[in-house]
């Protein structure tokens, strides 16, 4: 069948066809492919000129059910690729299936290891594997200051598997698992488990199950007295959990991939057509089927063919790719890279997003990765010096910092008035320290501002972004500007052609042409930190606002950096939570 695929892909030019399968019609994760292929369809020249067709299947309820669908669609050679298959137990077996028919395979809620456990060519993982979940979760834990935690899990072996690698991680970090104790689903009454949680004391009860016996599990916990903080997984992002559960649900925190509330323009648009289209504000699931069908276009164009091997080819290999639910990078084995969880709260029957209690995990990844790399220097402990309290300079400092770790500069230009006052508002003893403990050559240009006229400063500032571009490897932003906002953003869309990166600590940065951006947490404030409230153990909400505000928040313009030919390698790392794409920060 892969052969006879590859002939009709070679001879035919109608429609592009793709299987997309769900366990119902009507589900938010069609909803969101069908919407992302009518705006492929709607676009001039719609995909290498044709259109592109789903074809909606119902999934069936185990892979025995799933098997006769699946087989059909493998038999048929105009089939390109296969969007779904929600569960794992039917995901992992069926890609095997796939694999041998050279069909294309975005199975996106599945996060079993297995999945890309074999070697095969034409799978890709669209969700974070369950390690990176429990890695994340091990790490919020700690963060929120859980020094004891009871693990109860269902008997599949996704929520096994989830289970035990939480507790590795949770060991690893310092973490005391009091009682580790599994269960059927198909149960309705677990208090015999839960009575014998009381042996030891705990700070949070994590439950790796699926929606709805996870909700049974909160309520029983409840009633019997258990108040401590909930640890679920992705799968109690499901409004079910709360439906279900009611005000037991209260105080869960679960892992999410999508933002709905995000306030960058990717995601707002994302929501205005949504909405537009059905009345109702996208979730998580109708996030994944759109970046499923704009990944899998992205691809197409990209290998200029619909043969499966091609498309195979390009999205192993291909520089990341940003979508609405983050970064996308594959590894040979279809291993997904750059994209990550986020964390949230049920209260009161809705989703409270949590701010910042993810940063730690990357830094830390992204740090341990740097201690293999860079040489003959000690690298700053990242993770050690944004925990603390510090000087709003010295938080400058560890910013450029970072963003040189990231970017590997090593002369770095930066535009000033030869003042006291010039070099203050340029930043320009924070950049000589960072030069002195880095080895950074340090390349100003002056123009005296005070005395000149806009046209004399245009002409001045035009000589020193010329004279820059063929001396820097990075050109520094002031926070505080002393041209025209517009002619600044000109004179920075110019640098792209040169490959020069520009670099910003200005949290309130609206030039697209900004390559990188590095601040404080935006997203702390009096609004988000309530929803740590009943969170926290052994510490006070605004001792925890205090050392969150100060953790990096990162913006990176990935097309950008891709086309100055800097690698990919510790922007995937890193996973910053915002991208700007040239004309428009999202």
């Amino acid at each position: 069948m892969g052969k006879l695929r590859s002939d009709w892909a070679k001879k035919q030019k109608g429609d592009i066809n793709i299987v997309a399968v769900s366990p119902q019609r009507q589900s938010n994760y069609i909803k969101g492919i069908l919407l992302a292929a009518d705006e492929i369809n709607q676009q001039k020249g719609k995909l290498l000129g044709r259109s592109l067709n789903v074809q909606i299947q119902v999934d069936g309820n185990n892979i025995d059910e799933s098997t006769p669908l699946i087989r059909r669609i493998i038999s048929n050679p105009k089939i390109t690729a296969v969007l779904g298959h929600r569960s794992s137990s039917i995901a992992v077996p069926a890609s095997m299936l796939y694999e041998r028919g050279q069909v294309i395979f975005l199975p996106p809620f599945s996060t079993a290891k297995k999945l890309t456990g074999h070697g095969f060519q034409y799978v890709f993982r669209m969700a974070p594997s369950s390690g990176i979940m429990s890695r994340q979760l091990a790490s919020a834990a700690k963060m929120l200051g859980y020094q004891n935690i009871a693990i109860l899990y269902s008997r599949d072996d996704l929520n096994k598997e989830v289970a035990f690698m939480f507790e590795n991680e949770a060991l690893r970090q310092g973490v005391n698992i009091t009682k580790m104790s599994s269960f059927f689903e198909q149960d309705d009454n677990f208090r015999n488990i839960i009575a014998q949680l009381s042996t030891e004391p705990f700070d949070a009860v994590f439950i790796a199950s699926g929606s709805t016996p996870g909700a049974r599990m909160a309520q029983q916990l409840r009633d019997m007295g258990v108040q401590t903080p909930i640890l679920g997984t992705d799968a109690f992002t499901n409004a079910n959990y709360a439906l279900t559960g009611k005000e037991a649900t209260n105080s869960t925190i679960v892992p999410s991939i999508y933002q709905a509330a995000k306030k960058d323009p990717i995601t707002q648009q994302f929501n205005a057509r949504y909405y537009s289209k059905y009345r109702e504000l996208p979730d998580y699931n109708a996030a994944q089927g759109y970046d499923s069908v704009k990944l899998l276009a992205h691809a197409i164009k990209l290998s200029g063919s619909t043969l499966t091997p091609l498309i195979s080819s390009t999205l192993h290999f291909m520089p990341a790719w940003v979508g609405v639910t983050g970064l996308h990078s594959y590894d040979e084995l279809g291993e997904l890279f750059g994209k990550k969880y986020f964390f949230q709260t049920w209260r009161e029957g809705e989703l409270h997003y949590l701010p910042a209690i993810h940063s730690n995990y990357y830094l830390e990844r992204f740090q341990s990765s740097r201690k293999k790399t860079v040489e003959n220097q000690s690298p700053t402990d990242f993770t050690d010096v944004f925990s603390k309290s510090m000087h709003d300079d010295d938080s400058k400092i560890y910013m450029l910092d970072l963003a040189h770790d990231i970017l590997q500069f090593k002369r770095l230009g930066v535009i000033l008035e030869n003042t006291i006052e010039g070099k203050k508002l340029a930043d320009y003893t924070l950049l000589a320290t960072l030069g002195e403990q880095k080895n950074i050559q340090i390349v100003p240009c002056e123009i005296p501002f005070s005395i000149l006229s806009d046209n004399e400063i245009k002409k001045e500032m035009l000589s020193c972004y010329g004279k820059l571009s063929l001396s820097v490897d990075v050109i520094f932003l002031p926070t505080k500007q002393v041209v025209k906002p517009s002619l600044q953003h000109q004179l920075n869309a110019g640098l792209s052609f040169f490959k020069i990166p520009i670099i910003s600590l200005n949290e309130k940065n609206e030039d697209p042409n900004v390559t990188f951006v590095i601040t404080k947490r935006r997203d702390v404030n009096n609004a988000s930190i309530i929803n740590f409230s009943g969170l926290l153990n052994n510490q006070r909400v605004h001792e925890f606002e205090e050392k969150i505000r100060g953790l990096p928040d990162i913006s990176a313009n990935l097309q950008d950096l891709q086309k100055m030919d800097i690698p990919d390698s510790s922007i995937i790392l890193i996973s910053p939570d915002t991208f700007i794409q040239t004309g428009v920060i999202q």
